[in-house]
């Protein structure tokens, strides 16, 4: 396994290694947390804001279906996936078979998709396997996607692509460790303090980075709302050179609650659900 060296302005002694003698360089903070605004807390839990409408806006009527419309939830379809908004939470399917819905475009939500990836998401052209289910949202009749996965049953899974065109400092099996200070669901991002002492093999990591939703580790299910909570990551640059967390996950790899998965005694810096 990589192993991350470390370094830091005093002395620093671990095991028999003796004391380190090393200096950390310094650098500029591009964005510093200085504590949430007045009234947070009141509205940007872990459950508000999915599921009302198509995704977090909620203002677009679900495409509705005549009244004598009947599905069967047995039955299994197939089709490629024509839209998704990864960060939305949900996007748009195509059956192979026209004319099995009204309009030929069945709708999909992060929580039927069936995934081991970190974050439940869908590209754009993937074939996949579901059933059908007739159910009212907004005062209307409408019909979504349920078990998502690929054909023959499978496991949906995206990141393993995504991974291969990411850079990373150190390599991709290198974990770092800090505290998430806050991780707020509704903006999709969060941003970690990294523990003091590592040196790395490239300049300018800052000592706070930042973390965006599909990186939360929840085991296929979206992440709750966070704040001072120890965890263990990777860091991976963008192409236009900033650094980022990656897989972040709690001490030991263990994954991150997830909104519908929260305890109702709590977990450290994560609030229980009511």
């Amino acid at each position: 396994l990589a192993q991350a060296s470390f370094e830091r302005n005093s002395d620093l002694s671990i095991g028999c290694l003796g004391p380190l003698f090393l200096h950390l360089h310094p650098f500029a903070m591009p964005w510093v947390w200085k504590g949430a605004p007045k009234g947070f807390g009141k509205g940007w839990g872990y459950g508000k804001g999915w599921g009302k409408g198509y995704g977090g806006g909620g203002k677009s009527k679900p495409q509705a279906v005549p009244d004598d419309f009947v599905a069967d939830p047995a039955k299994v379809y197939e089709g490629t996936v024509t839209t998704y908004y990864k960060f939305q939470g949900y996007g748009f399917i195509t059956p192979d078979t026209p004319g099995t819905v009204p309009g030929d475009k069945v709708f999909v939500f992060w929580k039927s998709i069936k995934t081991e990836d970190r974050y439940p998401s869908l590209a754009k052209d993937t074939k996949v396997q579901f059933n059908l289910a007739v159910v009212e949202k907004q005062g209307v009749k409408t019909v979504q996607a349920e078990n998502v996965c690929a054909p023959g049953g499978g496991m949906i899974a995206v990141q393993d692509e995504s991974d291969q065109k990411k850079s990373f400092v150190g390599g991709q099996s290198l974990r770092y460790t800090g505290k998430l200070k806050f991780f707020l669901p509704k903006q999709g991002f969060g941003y970690i303090k990294i523990d003091p002492g590592y040196q790395y093999e490239v300049e300018g990591v800052p000592e706070e980075i930042r973390v965006e939703a599909a990186e939360m580790n929840c085991g296929g299910g979206n992440p709750a709302y966070a704040a001072d909570v120890q965890v263990e990551f990777g860091i991976w640059v963008t192409t236009r050179g900033a650094f980022k967390a990656y897989n972040v996950t709690l001490p030991g790899g263990k994954t991150l609650p997830a909104m519908e998965s929260l305890p109702t005694t709590g977990v450290q810096g994560m609030p229980a659900t009511a």
